[in-house]
């Protein structure tokens, strides 16, 4: 009895520890736009010729993108962070949120409505720069008071 634990034992792991062939599975294309050849070649051998083809796909529209959108999408985004006064977060989301548009496609917008016109540049930059002040005032008095309260504990 001992002697047929063994030997089963023994054919289990031939078993297990045999190197077996794979069977190979040919590549897929993952691709998610296939040119028309390839397209036609999946299913025939043939390439599609002028007659073959349907005239709805003759008048059906490019598959390749516009030239000024493919300039658009290529562009790369740099992210930043943006604080802005609370007031002024609040109507900027409320309108944004109206016009379904993002806070920073506003902003851009904005930018070159100014960069096109200089009157409107220059109103921006002025309010820009009287805001600019108050903040700086507003963090020195912030400033002021923690160092006070440091000092006082």
């Amino acid at each position: 009895m001992a002697i047929e634990e063994s030997t089963e034992r023994s054919d289990a792991n031939s078993r297990l520890l045999k190197q077996r062939a794979r069977a190979t599975v040919p590549t897929r294309d993952t691709r998610v736009i296939k040119t028309q050849t390839e397209h036609s070649n999946e299913f025939n051998s043939t390439p599609p010729t002028e007659d073959s083809v349907p005239q709805e796909a003759e008048t059906a529209p490019s598959r390749e993108p516009q030239p000024e959108v493919a300039t658009t999408i290529s562009k790369k985004l740099a992210t930043f962070t943006l604080r802005v006064d609370d007031k002024v977060d609040k109507g900027l989301k409320s309108l944004c949120t109206i016009e379904n548009i993002s806070k920073e496609t506003f902003l851009e917008a904005a930018y070159l409505v100014c960069m096109e016109n200089q009157d409107f540049m220059q109103q921006v930059l002025s309010i820009a720069t009287a805001r600019k002040q108050e903040r700086r005032e507003a963090g020195i008095q912030r400033r002021a008071l923690a160092m006070t309260r440091y000092l006082q504990d």
